[in-house]
């Protein structure tokens, strides 16, 4: 199962749109998707006393599993001061050190224009690495120029679908043969 986590408070961002893009093609691929949208499902404060042992209903807790219940993941984003959001950023500093150990992770970033969103992906990237996983090569950029009027423009689609194909390639490829899995 592929998990989308959702940095974004609003209803109708370009991020959230984004986001719903790349679910409609984890699913035509015939990968099982689940959305976790911060905002509705964890929308407090993570309390720091909980991150050594969380308690077994709190947001870290809760967070973490599902997490750990995917196969990989899509991390989409509003740019904020050439950044990702502190929503998203609340949820990624609860994880611990491997929670996307040899895992997949695609990145979305929706800002004023492409290098603004580039710089979030870059910068989201970084985090996939020290949390174990593996950032594909493709990220989508965006903008709400994208959509136009409502509908995303084919260069998204060509982007999504390259980096839906790396997401779901890598998440087979990233399994050890079994002759190496013992060493």
């Amino acid at each position: 199962m592929i998990l989308g986590i959702l940095g974004s408070a609003s209803a109708d961002s370009v991020s959230r749109r984004v986001l719903e893009v790349a679910a409609q093609r984890i699913r035509a691929a015939g990968a099982a998707y689940e959305l976790l949208d911060l905002s509705v499902e964890f929308p407090g404060r993570h309390r720091i006393e909980d991150y050594d042992d969380p308690p077994p209903h709190s947001q870290t807790a809760a967070v973490r599993a599902r997490v750990a219940a995917a196969s990989g993941a899509v991390f989409a984003t509003p740019v904020y001061h050439g950044s990702y959001s502190g929503l998203l950023k609340n949820a990624l500093d609860h994880l611990t050190g491997d929670s996307l150990a040899d895992r997949p992770v695609g990145l979305i970033a929706a800002g004023g224009g492409p290098r603004g969103a580039g710089t979030a992906c870059d910068q989201m990237r970084a985090v996939v690495r020290a949390l174990g996983g593996w950032a594909v090569p493709t990220h989508v950029a965006s903008a709400r120029g994208d959509f136009t009027p409502g509908v995303p423009l084919e260069e998204l689609h060509i982007r999504m679908d390259r980096m839906v194909g790396e997401l779901l390639s890598f998440r087979s490829a990233r399994r050890l043969p079994a002759a190496l899995a013992g060493r």
